[in-house]
């Protein structure tokens, strides 16, 4: 390869590079945190666990996180909605996002899951029919009778 030929792939590499969107990197850790929390699925729960071998919904969604190469402290479902995470709306969710719930009438955040696309999440649960982390729907009859959700993307 001659000095010529040299510069103009080194001109061309440095164009793709510049042409990376700001927040590839960030769709790349939600993908990966949506994989790890899928690879999850079967484990129990656990009040307050935060990995590996079992978890609560905020756990599970940090450990997902972190797993995934996002450097963040743990907060329980309210603060992680608050302090470490932007508003979106249905329309603009994708994989990864995060979907909170709260009880219709209350202001308490007291759930959190990890979109998996598809109309789809993953979450840890502590439910009378099902005890721990599983792939369900975003929208079926009890999260729409009983909770308001909230769609998320971690900052």
């Amino acid at each position: 390869m001659n000095k010529k030929t040299a510069v103009i792939g080194t001109l061309l590499a440095s164009s793709i590079v510049l042409a990376v969107p700001a927040n590839a990197e960030a769709a790349t850790i939600q993908e990966k945190a949506a994989s790890v929390a899928k690879a999850q699925i079967g484990d129990p729960y656990k009040w307050g666990a935060k990995g590996p071998n079992a978890f609560d919904c905020s756990g599970l969604t940090w450990y997902s996180f972190k797993q995934a190469g996002k450097n963040w402290t743990y907060k329980p479902t309210n603060g992680m909605r608050k302090y470490q995470t932007n508003d979106i709306t249905v329309s603009q969710r994708k994989v990864g996002d995060l979907i909170f719930f709260r009880r219709k009438g209350s202001s308490d955040w007291s759930h959190v899951g990890i979109y998996v696309g598809s109309g789809y999440m993953v979450n840890a649960v502590n439910g009378n029919t099902y005890k721990g982390v599983r792939k369900g729907k975003v929208v079926d009859g009890y999260w729409n009778k009983y909770y308001v959700a909230d769609y998320r993307r971690v900052k």
